[in-house]
């Protein structure tokens, strides 16, 4: 239930930013089951797309309680490098963890993982859920990249993907970046 509670309130979070920072909005909030239906072969905690300005990111969250060990967290972007060699985008994975040691840990172990897939952390006490922009604010640090150098959400590289079948972002040849409830 905690965990439940803790993906929702990353994604109200970045609601409330977009109410009071009109060059912001959640375009597009799937949860866990409707992410996995619609990009085959993954199973974040959720998927959304973040505009901040002209861009929009799109992102993958893995929201951690630290019940999974660190090579079950990096098994898992092993998925999400096939979805982005298959044809589907290739978003950053973003790990919203419960402590600065579960975050050096983690660097550690994903300090020799080749990935195509961006990989950021943020740690919930010090960022995501309780800076003064959330998970929007510059509460990013970017795996291969100095930890102390934090970005802002928006400001994380993202590639929406070619026009494939395994890519939702695409409709009729169209690249189409919203959607906040499944269809």
């Amino acid at each position: 239930m905690q965990h439940l509670l803790g993906v929702n309130g990353f994604f109200t979070d970045l609601m409330a930013h977009a109410r009071t920072h009109r060059d912001t909005d959640l375009q597009r909030w799937w949860s866990e089951s409707e992410t996995a239906r619609r990009f085959v072969g993954v199973h974040p905690d959720g998927h959304g797309l973040w505009r901040d300005g002209d861009r929009v990111v799109g992102f993958f969250l893995e929201y951690d309680t630290g019940s999974e060990n660190l090579p079950r967290l990096v098994e898992k972007l092993a998925a999400y490098e096939r979805l982005a060699r298959g044809g589907g985008p290739t978003y950053p994975v973003l790990f919203c963890l419960h402590s600065s040691e579960r975050e050096r840990h983690l660097h550690a172990a994903l300090g020799e993982v080749a990935s195509r897939c961006p990989i950021a952390t943020t740690v919930r006490a010090n960022g995501a859920n309780g800076a003064l922009d959330g998970p929007a604010g510059a509460v990013w640090a970017l795996v291969g990249h100095d930890p102390q150098q934090r970005r802002r959400l928006g400001d994380l590289p993202s590639d929406h993907g070619p026009d494939h079948p395994r890519n939702p972002n695409w409709h009729a040849g169209q690249l189409t970046l919203h959607h906040r409830a499944p269809q």
